[in-house]
């Protein structure tokens, strides 16, 4: 929906040719974007989704900048383990014994009641979403565990 009230509807025949070039030159692109559409709604990637709506509905022309950019970000996102089962398999891999001491933490931190919890639990959610851990909170983690074990 618009509200602008400059904004001019492209007509029937500029939508199809805009779809017939789509489907002809960005083939690649479009079945990359279907197939993965539930993950990109999932992970909230907006860029893509509005690249790929306009692609099957043709209310726009696809420039050469919006291609360029299209592809670099499916590139970028071929090499996510959220979008890739390959690179999710050896991520997972390299992050088992990370969250291995993240739950050593956490089973001590609930046996002593501290007060700490909600934090290792929300640095485990953020591993489990983004496949790493960052410097400070591994920091806080080994803090955390030092109380833990005085």
């Amino acid at each position: 929906m618009n509200f602008n009230p400059f904004y001019k509807k492209p007509k029937p025949e500029t939508m199809r040719k805009n779809r017939e070039f789509a489907r002809k030159h960005l083939k690649k692109e479009m079945t990359w974007l279907k197939d993965n559409f539930h993950k990109l709604v999932k992970h909230k990637h907006k860029f893509l989704e509005e690249m790929y709506i306009i692609m099957v509905t043709g209310k726009r022309r696809f420039t050469d900048k919006m291609l360029l950019a299209t592809r670099k970000s499916i590139k970028k996102c071929m090499n996510n383990p959220n979008y890739n089962i390959l690179i999710k398999t050896e991520a997972d891999e390299k992050i088992r014994p990370i969250l291995s001491k993240i739950n050593i933490v956490l089973i001590q931190a609930e046996s002593k009641e501290h007060r700490g919890i909600r934090f290792i639990n929300s640095i485990k959610d953020y591993v489990l979403k983004n496949y790493r851990i960052t410097p400070k909170q591994m920091e806080s983690l080994n803090r955390i565990y030092k109380e833990l074990n005085e």
